[in-house]
């Protein structure tokens, strides 16, 4: 798999005015966060040359203001691999339900790790018990999944790094965050 393919590699103007996340109401909604993490660590990797984010930093930035949080992380894995069996097992502690599969090697030797359909059923399943939706990635695909629910009334936001992220995405939403904007993000 190669990066591109994974992350939209168009390049955008930093978005000057972007609208924060969880501004729709000064009361607590049901928010419900859906990270690809696979697209976030492509896109972390390039365009912040480095492999690792703080996921705690982000469930503190979407959970603000007393909102109901639900997170879910979906994320592809080798099995034999420890650090990444470490890593899902240290997103569930910090209170992501974390969806996973093992990654798929195909006969030329390449790997497949998408979790786009993982993850697009389960926010149309969730999505009836939620007054937000925000989806963690830069992956257009998802761009289609923003606009239905957009039409089934519900705020979708994006937090992506605005320089990868899609723009038929970021379109599609009713508010776009640059993943650089979340305090602490950086921090490990």
């Amino acid at each position: 798999m190669n990066a591109s393919s994974e992350c939209d590699q168009t390049e955008l103007p930093a978005v000057a005015d972007e609208k924060p996340v969880l501004t729709t109401s000064t009361m607590a909604i049901r928010v419900g966060m859906f990270i690809d993490v696979q697209n976030l660590y492509l896109c972390v990797k390039t365009v912040f040359n480095q492999t690792k984010i703080n996921y705690k930093a982000l469930l503190d930035f979407v959970g603000q203001k007393g909102n109901f949080l639900k997170a879910t992380a979906f994320t592809c894995f080798d099995p034999n691999n420890q650090s990444q069996l470490d890593f899902m097992h240290a997103l569930a502690l910090m209170g992501y339900r974390v969806v996973s599969k093992h990654l798929k090697r195909l006969p030329d030797g390449t790997v497949k790790a998408s979790m786009d359909m993982e993850m697009a059923i389960e926010i149309l399943c969730e999505a009836p018990s939620l007054d937000m939706i925000v989806l963690v990635t830069g992956d257009g695909d998802f761009a289609p999944l923003a606009d239905q629910l957009s039409r089934t009334g519900k705020v979708v936001h994006v937090i992506g790094p605005d320089r990868l992220t899609s723009p038929e995405l970021i379109r599609s939403c009713d508010g776009f965050v640059n993943l650089s904007r979340v305090d602490g993000i950086m921090d490990l």
